[in-house]
């Protein structure tokens, strides 16, 4: 007679989890996940083979075409990693390629040119040296031969 006053459970809050309703949802999900790796794998195999073209062709690095290849791998990867929850870097490390790409398309500064004055001074220092001591090297030799003559009495 008492049920009438006790509260009864009326909240709102789901008690099961979505996608872990059925007993074959673990093996749906984790044939989704490997068919979404297969698919971010091909992408950038696709995107690696036209890098490795334009490379061949001459392309220099930083280039409109890698730069929109990396972007679309990088889109492709960001989408995998926020669809299952995956850290970005660990992808990153599964798939040497996207950092490849990354390399080829950022543009890479000139590196300046290295000072050779520095080589040239000690180049020019050590001729004037080795010139000093050969000249004082002859004149030390032809100072000997006159005194060994002078002994000699030549």
């Amino acid at each position: 007679m008492n049920e009438q006053n006790t509260p009864k459970d009326t909240s709102l809050e789901c008690t099961y989890l979505p996608g872990r309703s059925w007993p074959g949802a673990s093996l749906y999900k984790s044939f989704k996940l490997g068919w979404q790796w297969r698919r971010l794998r091909w992408a950038v195999v696709a995107a690696s083979e036209a890098a490795q073209g334009h490379e061949a062709n001459g392309l220099p690095p930083g280039s409109r075409e890698y730069q929109l290849l990396y972007r679309q791998v990088e889109d492709a990867m960001n989408n995998y990693c926020h669809a299952f929850g995956e850290d970005v870097e660990l992808v990153k490390a599964k798939l040497p390629v996207i950092s490849v790409l990354k390399r080829l398309a950022t543009v890479q500064p000139p590196r300046p040119p290295t000072s050779r004055k520095s080589l040239t001074l000690i180049v020019a220092g050590l001729c004037v040296v080795a010139t000093a001591l050969i000249s004082f090297l002859i004149g030390f030799g032809e100072g000997i031969a006159h005194f060994i003559a002078h002994l000699l009495g030549a």
